[in-house]
């Protein structure tokens, strides 16, 4: 059956403003599609995260030390109504990695024991994941898990086939990076809580993407939950934040342990030493900024812009679409395989990239993973369709 003419045929959904980009710190002279590497701030983000800058620069005991615990604590409230959950049970982090590499470098793991994962983990989840289990003789395991994936029954079944009485730690990617596939959370939590087995939830693109609630992911299972906050959320570079479920926040320390040891999680990672906190204190503007637009009207657009996106370049490319056609397992991300003629035409990743930013000014991540080169372009609401069609023809040889 011809898939081009039997599935539904999808639209891009009209824009939620025309001068949108001009409340972005963006170069508008860029085709932006890459926000689910570093993010974007807005401008009134920006501005925010500058004057609590400057507010330190001009009285730092004040700022740092005297006013510091209520401001954090007002900034981790509005957090934690927007995640749905309680203040004392998580803490700030730089980055989604260091989460990860917390609760990985505080737990204890036995020789024989396996840390589980999927074989489209984030490639610094991997290393850290190989790091801590040499260490003590453990093992990093991933599961294969093949492409195209035509379903979450498949997800699940390669994660059933993965765990054994040896595995004590499962990370799950809430969204993968390489290949911007949403897993079937739930069932796999559930999976994992009626095995015994602790999971590590690495959320670094959820925030922001999806209408998150950890106390309900809690209650299925998830035991340890991080993620980015200057991804899709678009506050400051080196904001992030780790949950820990009550029973195992004994255990999880901060990388850096300093004078509040062992006085409770959130104690411990609200004060790790002398740390710019401005990026942290500047997210309530962040959730304020999508707020105005709404986070249904949000979340509708950049969804529904990469279900467009992945049909539009799946056929233009005249490639296999690598998740159900029906965008079921996208969020506000599309990765779309680079078509054979293009990689014999560009010769290598690189140079590929090269044209794209520099002869094009497309930003869009080039991605070289298990033998073949992947686009990945991220739909935020300051993106249009246009630009879209224009990489379809740009790595097609058309575009001008």
């Amino acid at each position: 059956m011809d898939t081009k003419t039997s599935q539904e045929l999808f639209h891009p959904p009209p824009p939620i403003g025309d001068r949108i980009m001009d409340e972005w710190m963006l170069d508008p002279e860029i085709a932006f599609m890459n926000h689910g590497c570093f993010g974007a701030r807005p401008k009134a983000v920006v501005e925010t995260h500058q004057e609590l800058r400057h507010q330190f620069e001009a009285r730092p005991v004040e700022f740092l030390d005297r006013r510091r615990p209520h401001r954090l604590l007002d900034a981790k409230e509005r957090l934690a109504e927007f995640l749905k959950i309680r203040g004392e049970d998580f803490g700030f982090v730089t980055n989604a990695t260091g989460g990860v590499n917390a609760v990985l470098r505080s737990l204890s793991f036995a020789p024989g024991d396996e840390i589980l994962t999927l074989d489209h983990v984030y490639n610094a989840v991997r290393m850290s994941m190989r790091h801590v289990a040499g260490q003590i003789g453990a093992t990093a395991v991933e599961a294969e898990l093949p492409l195209p994936v035509t379903g979450p029954e498949q997800v699940l079944d390669a994660i059933e086939g993965a765990l054994t009485e040896r595995t004590k730690l499962f990370i799950l990617d809430h969204m993968t990076s390489p290949t911007a596939l949403l897993f079937p959370i739930e069932p796999i939590l559930r999976m994992c809580r009626d095995r015994g087995i602790d999971v590590l939830v690495d959320g670094a693109h959820a925030v922001g993407m999806f209408d998150l609630d950890i106390t309900e992911l809690s209650k299925l299972g998830a035991t340890y939950y991080t993620g980015n906050l200057h991804k899709w959320l678009s506050a400051p570079v080196g904001s992030a934040f780790l949950w820990v479920h009550p029973d195992r926040q004994a255990e999880i320390h901060p990388l850096t342990i300093s004078h509040h040891y062992q006085q409770g999680l959130a104690a411990e990672f609200a004060w790790q030493g002398t740390h710019d906190l401005s990026a942290w204190l500047s997210v309530p503007a962040a959730i304020d900024y999508f707020e105005t637009y709404g986070w249904e009207r949000v979340r509708g657009y950049n969804h529904g812009l990469a279900k467009w996106a992945h049909q539009h370049l799946t056929r233009a490319w005249d490639v296999e679409p690598i998740s159900p056609p029906d965008g079921s397992m996208l969020g506000s991300m599309a990765t779309v395989r680079v078509p054979e003629s293009a990689k014999a035409r560009f010769g290598s990743a690189e140079r590929l990239r090269h044209c794209l930013s520099r002869e094009h000014r497309i930003e869009v991540p080039v991605i070289e993973w298990n033998d073949h080169w992947w686009i990945r372009v991220s739909c935020q609401i300051y993106l249009k369709a246009e630009a879209i069609e224009r990489l379809g023809e740009v790595v097609m040889g058309k575009g001008t």
